[in-house]
């Protein structure tokens, strides 16, 4: 890890270095070409894109389209402020594994050494379930967030959820449910396992977590962007989606804030693009957590295919070979953050237009937006 981390620097170094004519060129005809992508796609359904790139032969670039505000035709810009929706799970995974490092939570701890019995007894396999498993998906444990009876009940606006305790939605929403889930052991997304992740370290920091992340990780990093389930002052995009499905947008900017601040450790986290993706690296070059927790960190549910690590998703494919980092999905935003060890190269996709619960033409402009930002980078 440490010769990575060398590298990495290495990298940094000839990044800074004046760039030659042909680098040049080939910069500035591959980012034409994303930027049309882009303008593209918030011609047809998308109300704003933001999307980072980094690498040593691109160099750094940021490309914006559309709005930040649709209503009143405010453009998009640079330094504009996204909800992150389950990237936020990035950041909840290295404090955790912070702790861990610090010895306060042990990594193959039964999670019923630090949460009340109650969760332990409202799940069939949780008195098996370690925080290894929480952090890797692989507990088993059923997904609150995706049940469909509180989903219904929210976007039909018959739910506030500032009426609504993390152990309610527990209670009516996860307990005794096994449909949908996998065996402990085998990987299966559920955002349950990160909002007992937050509990676990309610329960060993005097603190809480929420003041644990404000300050040991944004503070600590100088993080000026970043929030964490507090709504930012200034420069907050809003955030639009389709949750009638009926192809009209609408200005979901209150529910996504409301969702934002509500939600607690799987998701919680405001950023700029460019301090979200300088976050995830100085996470890869070894700047945040040590040598061999982030070692673990990289360690897949399947080396061949593999899906997730503890608090990162994972990818081996045709053009890229491997990514790893994070994506969120919501009701009103949509956000990839990869970083392509082969390349050295960061990218970043912001966008304050949600798929989730949207209909289908929606993720069919971003997909093609993003299938021909990755050919472009990668193929041509």
């Amino acid at each position: 890890m440490k010769l990575f981390r060398l590298i990495l620097s290495a990298c940094a170094l000839i990044m800074v270095a004046t760039i030659s004519p042909a680098v040049a060129q080939t910069q500035k005809g591959k980012l034409g070409k994303i930027q049309k992508y882009i303008d593209d796609a918030t011609g047809n359904n998308l109300v704003g894109v933001s999307v980072y790139i980094k690498s040593p032969k691109l160099g750094k670039w940021i490309g914006t389209s559309g709005y930040s505000d649709l209503e009143n035709k405010e453009r998009l810009k640079e330094n504009d402020i996204f909800g992150l929706a389950s990237i936020g799970k990035m950041y909840v995974a290295v404090s955790t594994l912070k702790l861990v490092e610090d010895g306060k939570i042990g990594m193959d701890d039964k999670i019923q050494n630090y949460l009340p019995q109650e969760i332990i007894d409202g799940f069939a396999t949780a008195k098996n379930v370690t925080v290894r498993h929480l952090l890797g998906h692989t507990s088993g444990l059923y997904n609150y967030n995706r049940n469909p009876e509180l989903n219904e009940l929210y976007l039909s606006g018959n739910l506030k959820l500032d009426t609504l305790s993390h152990m309610d939605a527990l209670r009516k929403y996860a307990y005794g449910i096994t449909g949908h889930t996998k065996p402990l052991g085998e990987y299966k997304y559920s955002s349950t396992n990160y909002l007992l992740l937050s509990m676990i370290m309610d329960t060993v920091v005097k603190k809480g977590h929420e003041k644990f992340i404000r300050e040991d990780i944004i503070e600590k990093y100088n993080l000026k962007d970043t929030y964490y389930k507090q709504t930012p002052p200034k420069r907050l995009v809003d955030h639009y989606g389709d949750i009638d499905l009926n192809g009209i947008t609408e200005n979901l900017s209150a529910q996504t804030i409301e969702t934002t601040n509500w939600y607690s450790g799987d998701d919680g986290v405001y950023a700029s693009i460019e301090e979200a993706a300088n976050f995830l690296e100085r996470l890869m070059k070894g700047e945040i957590l040590g040598d061999e927790i982030l070692k673990e960190m990289m360690t897949w549910n399947d080396e061949k295919k593999p899906d997730y690590g503890l608090g990162l998703m994972a990818d081996k494919a045709f053009p890229y070979k491997f990514l790893m980092g994070h994506s969120g999905r919501g009701i009103g935003i949509t956000t990839d953050l990869y970083y392509f060890p082969h390349q050295d190269m960061t990218v970043a996709i912001f966008c304050n237009s949600g798929l989730r619960s949207a209909s289908k033409e929606y993720a069919k402009t971003y997909y093609k937006m993003r299938n021909r930002i990755i050919k472009k980078l990668f193929l041509f």
